[in-house]
């Protein structure tokens, strides 16, 4: 079972498409949720933990893999989102919060303060430390804000309703 949350269109051509299900004897186990430029943690948290919910309560995975890429922060170099380091966080907590065993790996992010800011903070959030967003100073600690374009909510919806009713099928 594999579901991927990721920048859909003019990025990754032909990639990742809403109704890319699977094939074979994987059909229904491939979930992609594509997205618009400019999400923020509100928007993301709202479709993120229904569809995973969707997911755990269908499949009844007994472990999960989790990659967790950097590119959706905000002020990445390449990105177009806008999570913050608590947004992006939220996605392992909730994950970490059905109890089963989690494996958490990197993946993307080209702003390297950010990346190691995020990992460490979510590494402190698998262990159950609280961490702060301070980071020593170092070469890549310049500060750049990334204003993207702000998403329709109503995108959001049809997407998140066409994945439930799979899910419910």
């Amino acid at each position: 079972m594999t579901v991927s949350f990721h920048k859909y269109g003019e990025y990754f051509p032909g990639t990742g498409e809403l109704r890319d299900i699977g094939v074979g004897n994987g059909k229904y186990y491939s979930v992609n949720f594509p997205l618009r430029d400019g999400i923020t943690d509100d928007t993301y948290k709202g479709v993120f933990e229904p569809v995973i919910k969707a997911v755990m309560d269908w499949y009844r995975p007994e472990a999960v893999v989790l990659q967790c890429g950097g590119d959706s922060l905000s002020g990445d170099r390449l990105g177009c989102f806008n999570l913050s380091m608590k947004g992006h966080a939220n996605c392992v907590k909730y994950v970490k919060s059905f109890n089963l065993p989690v494996l958490v790996v990197g993946g993307g992010g080209y702003t390297m303060r950010n990346v190691a800011r995020t990992w460490a903070y979510e590494t402190g959030q698998l262990v159950g430390q609280e961490m702060g967003p301070q980071l020593p100073y170092n070469d890549y600690y310049d500060v750049r804000m990334n204003l993207s374009y702000l998403l329709l909510r109503r995108y959001l919806l049809i997407i998140l309703t066409v994945l439930r009713t799979r899910l419910r099928a």
